[in-house]
């Protein structure tokens, strides 16, 4: 990201001071969001008053390098690589709400191919009122008559692509809102993958193939959605 200088300056990223001390009150407060992923309060960089040598702080001997700011972030137990976040990756509210009522613990989204065109819903202010969601069959749909053609070509596609995965399901939702009104959602295929073995770029990529298959056999506006999950015998 490009800054001007000015604004550098108003954020306290330019001048004399103690950079690390500010990387490990950063860090803290970056801790404690991670441990609360239901916060719904954002982290403000330009409010931790971060501070540097006017001069080049890769370069000046009296700043710290990269490498110690780094070590920063190892003393927290935060780890000095930084995880990338996939553009693709619901938020941690909607990765945590989003099936609730679904089962007594729900599992968590990893991936939907409708999140541009359906965003969900995220609480205003400190209530964090929850939409209860009800998981049915899919039954008397264009996709029940070509299912036997497409769920093997589905299999092969999420084999080709060496994707772990679990089940393939079909489903539909409906959604119970607060004003009592219900609202059924569309046609899901509904994938678990093995836990940890696909990330949300990878179900994304994916998932585009799997919704032309559908359209090509006559099967229009369903979803994909993603989620991590074993089949256990009983």
């Amino acid at each position: 990201m490009e800054f001007t200088e000015e604004e550098l300056r108003q954020a306290g990223l330019l001048g004399d001071g103690d950079l690390l001390s500010k990387c490990f009150k950063l860090c803290a407060t970056i801790q404690r969001f991670l441990a609360s992923p239901s916060s719904t309060s954002p982290i403000h960089m330009w409010t931790y008053p971060f501070t540097s040598s006017s001069q080049n702080p890769l370069s000046s001997p009296a700043s710290p390098t990269l490498c110690d700011a780094s070590t920063a972030f190892s003393a927290l137990g935060i780890g000095s690589d930084v995880t990338r976040v996939s553009a693709h990756q619901p938020s941690p509210w909607e990765k945590s709400a989003y099936y609730h009522g679904v089962s007594v613990e729900p599992p968590e989204l990893l991936y939907r191919s409708d999140y541009l065109d359906t965003p969900f819903p995220h609480p205003q202010g400190r209530i964090q009122n929850l939409s209860n969601k009800t998981a049915h069959g899919v039954f008397n749909t264009p996709l029940n008559a070509v299912w036997h053609t497409v769920a093997p070509k589905i299999r092969d596609m999420l084999k080709a692509l060496k994707i772990r995965y679990s089940v393939i399901h079909l489903a539909r939702f409906t959604t119970h809102g607060e004003d009592g009104e219900s609202t059924l959602g569309p046609v899901v295929i509904w994938i678990a993958t093995h836990p940890g073995s696909t990330t949300t770029d990878d179900a994304h990529l994916a998932s585009p193939d799997i919704i032309a298959l559908l359209e090509t056999n006559g099967v229009c506006g369903a979803v994909v959605e993603w989620i991590e999950g074993v089949v256990e015998r009983l």
